[in-house]
């Protein structure tokens, strides 16, 4: 032994370099394996207090080789000089090892303290939201109420067409051909035709909402004002489809609109003042506190009536007094009392200085004459547009004649579907016009209806008083948009919080995912754990530890699959609230994906990592403990990330399903326990850098076997006793790469989270794809380049 020296005032010590030499005894292949194995290694001395004895370790073998000898049994041939002795003690792999508790417990404090942080800023965010309000908030309240409190007088359109680009060389299909009309406050306007006609295409027309790839032209006016995107702050759009959270209540889905959509400043008295009011002008005050249900659902699962439904989709755009409200298919999917019910309310909610335009499908004699308009549609064409009191006298006069005893509407219909009739009614229709007034080619409900047609549809020149009109100062952009970013934090806030609650109730009161996650876990660590029990330090303990970590990371792994289902399952909701400006993107995704981490993926894998480790019988050690824990929990989080990053993208459950298990398939051939990554070849194995089941395999591994000596005890031969870390470099793992691991995890979870992120941003229906009306007929769409179409249809 060479370059010895040991710490001051012990006995204690090391050397640098051992040279073994084999006796004569030995045979060639033993001689190579001691003098190659053992020579040149260091040497660790240790003499116990009070003992004659001293050890003699050889540090870095492959092997634990130590001998005993006592005083003046070991020769050392030279002594150091006083000046070359070590007063340190050198270290040693115990105090090496004993740096992971530390690190560990650094990682979660570090994770706790950046946790702690951000809640106590949104808590200041809140505090400071309620007591410090903005100028530029109070600002928007005072436009909101005055909003409120002006009557919009009329809502016109004019010329209003829509077709799509035809396909290579196919021409333009026409959905919409020249549509005029107009609705004064207090009125009910009704757009009747068979399915295919428009209607829906119409409704979104006078939304401002994109329909499709689809091209608009023709002029859209509140009181004589050309609409900008504040448009969408005093008209509000139900759609046909009632997406609804199950779990909440009729009063909880109110409610939370208002706190979404109201100023910060407004009062939670007054919030809650306006949803109760709410409730009670639609009737909904016996069923307040009853949850939404699912429509054909089990008797659990029921809920309220579909016309109860939709007084509550109703309801929820009510809470920012819209002076505006167009209604898809109000009446759809309802029985004829039911219908008639809605159509009453409408007729009231009208009655309270609102316009309303909805679409409306084979109405009741006794619905269709609560209707002040009616637009009759058949294959984009307008047909009728005039009282409903008058369309029996109109069609009569053009020789559709309706019996006494028969429905109005349900005749009308008729003519609008028969493709003859049709065509009859419009040579008909033509032959009128060209010898009365010149309308756009709809039935004239009256002389007088007739003036105010040709009025709306016909091509105003510049000098009407409609153009000279100035914008009212609530349909500008600026005045109704600008926002600091202090207040745009200060909402960002509040939508998170509102979010997360809303969230939170939807979790733990649809308990059946959160308690699946939780018993499997419960149940497999059980099982795993009694399998696995007492495992053992020989060759079978090593292949079985291998096989318990790789076991728990593939169960985590498509447990998570569930997460796909955060966006899918909830796109409607998310697509109409964010289009009706509920909240942003962004604040939605923080408050999904924080309670999915928390609820799915970070308290199931923590109650499997205290039952399993321990029954296992893994190294007590706390540190180990703690870095098990982490490493299962971020394994978790990352591939419920991966899950997410496919649900975003995908549209379809089936789809995403297949495409994220290919991910997660590929991920585990290259985890390190199917495939050696020393014999992977360079074209595929780069992937081992994308495999969550890599980096958390080798943290388990290495967490486990390093400061272990496993004995090596092939059948047939005498057992060796062979250090941990052999078996880890045959895998090709190393200690050392732990803590980069552990990083690479939570890398790879914020970045695919980051571009669920980003994938979501652009599904949310933006402002800037609102359709923008201009007087000539080319079609313009706000956000796009693509403009000249001329609008369908004869000149």
């Amino acid at each position: 032994m060479t370059g010895c020296s040991f710490a001051s005032g012990s006995a204690n010590g090391g050397c640098d370099m051992i040279d073994c030499k084999c006796g004569v005894g030995c045979g060639a292949t033993t001689k190579t394996i001691i003098e190659g194995t053992f020579s040149g290694k260091p040497v660790k001395v240790e003499v116990q207090d009070g003992s004659d004895e001293m050890s003699v370790i050889v540090e870095g073998a492959p092997l634990p080789l130590s001998a005993t000898c006592k005083v003046a049994g070991c020769e050392q041939l030279g002594s150091a000089p006083a000046s070359e002795i070590d007063t340190a003690a050198t270290a040693n792999a115990d105090d090496d090892l004993s740096l992971t508790g530390g690190a560990v417990l650094a990682i979660v404090a570090c994770a706790v303290l950046s946790v702690s942080l951000l809640l106590s800023c949104m808590a200041f965010c809140c505090s400071f939201a309620g007591t410090h309000r903005s100028r530029q908030e109070d600002d928007l309240e005072t436009e909101l109420l005055k909003v409120n409190s002006r009557s919009v007088d009329t809502l016109e359109f004019r010329n209003v067409s829509c077709f799509t680009d035809g396909e290579k060389q196919a021409a333009p299909k026409c959905i919409l051909n020249k549509i005029s009309g107009m609705v004064s406050r207090g009125q009910v306007l009704g757009l009747l035709g068979p399915s295919g006609s428009g209607k829906t295409t119409l409704l979104n027309a006078l939304a401002a909402v994109q329909n499709g790839k689809s091209k608009v032209s023709g002029e859209l006016l509140v009181d004589g004002n050309k609409v900008t995107r504040a448009y969408r702050r005093v008209a509000a759009y139900v759609q046909q489809d009632d997406t609804l959270y199950s779990t909440l209540t009729v009063r909880e889905c109110i409610t939370y609109s208002a706190q979404l959509r109201l100023p910060l400043s407004m009062t939670d008295a007054a919030k809650g003042a306006m949803v109760q009011r709410i409730i009670e002008e639609l009737n909904l005050g016996h069923v307040a506190n009853s949850r939404i249900g699912v429509v054909g659902g089990s008797s659990s699962e029921r809920g309220i009536s579909g016309g109860e439904r939709r007084r509550v989709s109703i309801g929820m755009e009510l809470v920012t007094s819209p002076r505006i409200l167009i209604l898809d298919e109000p009446t759809s999917g309802l029985d004829s009392s039911s219908a008639h019910s809605v159509v009453k309310l409408i007729k009231e909610l009208a009655s309270h200085d609102r316009i309303v335009v909805l679409s409306i499908h084979q109405p009741s004699a006794r619905s269709f004459i609560l209707l002040d308009k009616i637009i009759l549609l058949g294959k984009g064409e307008l047909l009728y547009y005039g009282s409903p009191a008058n369309a029996k006298g109109s069609f009569n006069d053009l020789g559709f004649n309706c019996p006494d005893d028969d429905n109005i509407a349900d005749f009308i219909l008729d003519i609008a579907s028969d493709t003859d009739s049709l065509q009859a009614l419009q040579a008909r229709q033509a032959n009128t016009v060209s010898e009365n007034v010149p309308t756009s080619g709809a039935v004239p409900a009256s002389s007088q209806q007739s003036h105010l047609h040709k009025a709306v549809s016909s091509q105003t020149t510049l000098d009407s008083p409609l153009y000279k009109a100035e914008s009212s100062p609530f349909m500008t952009d600026e005045a109704s948009e600008s926002r600091s970013l202090v207040a745009s934090i200060q909402m960002t806030t509040v939508e998170i919080r509102v979010l997360v609650v809303r969230t939170a109730q939807n979790i733990l009161r649809h308990r059946s995912l959160l308690v699946l996650h939780v018993a499997l876990s419960l149940a497999l660590a059980l099982f795993g754990g009694l399998i696995f029990n007492n495992v053992t330090d020989d060759l079978a303990g090593f292949q079985n530890r291998m096989g318990a970590f790789y076991f728990t990371l593939t169960f985590f792994g498509f447990a998570s699959m569930s997460s796909m289902d955060v966006f899918i399952g909830e796109r409607q909701i998310f697509l109409r609230e964010t289009g009706a400006m509920y909240y942003g993107a962004f604040s939605y995704f923080l408050a999904k994906t924080t309670l999915d981490s928390i609820f799915l993926r970070v308290l199931p894998a923590s109650l499997f990592a205290c039952i399993f480790y321990w029954i296992m019988g893994l190294q007590a050690a706390a540190d180990r403990f703690l870095l098990f824990w982490l490493t299962v929990v971020l394994f978790n989080v990352a591939a419920g990330s991966i899950c997410l990053f496919v649900g975003v993208l995908a549209t379809r459950v089936g789809s995403a399903n297949l495409g994220a298990t290919v991910m997660l398939l590929i991920m585990l051939l290259f985890g390190g326990f199917l495939i050696n990554s020393g014999t992977m070849p360079d074209s595929v194995g780069w992937l081992t850098h994308l495999s969550i089941f890599g980096y958390a395999f080798e943290i388990l591994m290495v967490n486990e076997l390093v400061g272990t000596t496993l004995s090596f005890d092939a059948p047939g031969y005498p057992a060796i006793p062979v250090y941990g870390e052999v078996y880890l470099r045959t895998l090709g793992m190393d200690y050392a790469d732990r803590y980069y691991d552990v990083a690479a995890l939570a890398a790879i979870a914020c970045v695919l989270q980051f571009l669920a992120l980003c994938f979501l941003l652009r599904q949310v229906p933006s402002n800037h794809d609102m359709v923008r009306y201009d007087q000539d007929d080319d079609v313009t769409v706000v956000g796009q380049k693509e403009a000249g179409h001329k609008a369908c249809g004869p000149d």
